[in-house]
């Protein structure tokens, strides 16, 4: 029997565009239902072939190719908003629908969902949730799994199952949603969530400073940037910011501030950063502040490779242990979250590497 026929009823699509680093499976297939995902990975359960989940795979574009990849299965035809709640502020989606599409129908009623990807477009709800992305306002809003209420889900074997509710206040049998936030698959296939939304901020600024090398190493010009609780603060290496559209980048560093709140409490926070910092290159405001906050999540992403870490120095001047090398590789830093991203394009990326793990950073990619 062959994987075509075995899959027949799953709908088969062209294998090429779920490669994974070199490995192209053997067949991929595209579910309809939930009960042909259920009967699919039964299928894979019983002749002992190795499944990989898939969404817009932007995540899976820095994955190792893997030993052995038989079977893609594209999750994408699981894209309808199940139930929007917009007085309880709750939504249930499946997970096959992309950040964008959720993004526009939340703005429509003053509502957003403070999860974080590159690539919204593609990007998927169940790939965020698979790999518990953690974006630059990760310290502000928290991670996925903090805005999880309930999940479906399908085992290896294809047992369905779920897990959670749909309302803010269900607190029934054990958070089990929680636990496949960050598993990536591997725990069972999301194809459907629950989650707490927010109300969209009433004002949104931008601030970009262009940062040499002596500035970046000085602590104490950037004591203030935790204290005024912005949403977000990044500082991005030359590489990485040619590769974000609108920003005004710096010859060495440029750094971002990204402020959410009422309106009077961002006026205060730009002008107590303005006082300690000087005038930024660049103020962005509004769709403009978003679609660069957008632009320095896609940064990381658009990287052809990379090592990810995490940290608790939550200040600029982490990066000084990477400037003793002749060139520093690409950098991404997502300060205030903890998250460096570095780009091992140059000789020196090893040794970088190395130096980062001696100074409280742990690599988790």
């Amino acid at each position: 029997m062959t994987l075509a026929h075995t899959f027949a009823s799953a709908h088969a699509v062209a294998p090429e565009p779920f490669a994974i680093g070199a490995a192209v499976p053997a067949i991929a297939i595209r579910p309809a239902s939930r009960e042909e995902l259920a009967e699919a990975l039964a299928a894979c359960s019983r002749d002992r072939l190795t499944a990989v989940p898939w969404g817009g795979g932007t995540s899976l574009a820095h994955e190792a190719a893997p030993g052995r990849y038989d079977v893609a299965i594209d999750l994408r035809g699981f894209d309808a908003l199940v139930e929007y709640d917009p007085e309880d502020m709750t939504l249930t989606a499946e997970c096959g629908v992309t950040l964008e599409t959720l993004r526009a129908a939340l703005a429509a009623r003053g509502q957003t969902l403070p999860i974080e990807g590159g690539d919204p477009a593609r990007a998927t709800l169940g790939g965020a949730l698979a790999t518990n992305s953690a974006g630059p306002r990760r310290m502000r809003f928290g991670a996925p799994r903090d805005r999880i209420l309930g999940a479906r889900f399908a085992l290896s074997d294809g047992t369905l199952a779920r897990t959670g509710g749909r309302v803010v206040k269900n607190v029934a049998g054990h958070a089990i949603h929680r636990l496949l936030c960050g598993s990536r698959g591997g725990l069972g296939i999301l194809f459907e969530a629950s989650l707490k939304l927010m109300p969209a901020p009433a004002a949104r600024v931008a601030l970009v400073f262009h940062v040499g090398a002596a500035a970046l190493r000085d602590e104490s010009r950037w004591v203030e940037w935790p204290r005024l609780e912005p949403a977000a603060a990044t500082v991005l290496g030359a590489a990485a910011a040619a590769r974000v559209d609108g920003l005004e980048a710096g010859p060495e560093f440029t750094a971002i501030l990204l402020l959410e709140d009422d309106a009077a409490w961002v006026r205060e926070q730009a002008a107590r950063i303005e006082r300690a910092l000087g005038a930024p290159a660049a103020r962005h405001e509004g769709d403009a502040a978003a679609a660069l906050a957008q632009g320095v999540c896609d940064a990381a992403e658009r990287m052809p490779r990379r090592l990810v870490f995490t940290t608790a120095w939550n200040s600029p001047s982490a990066l000084g242990v990477l400037l003793d090398d002749p060139a520093s590789p690409g950098v991404v830093h997502h300060v205030l979250a903890g998250r460096l991203c570095l780009e091992p394009g140059s000789d020196n990326a090893p040794s970088a590497a190395r130096r980062l793990a001696g100074c409280g950073f742990d690599l988790i990619e």
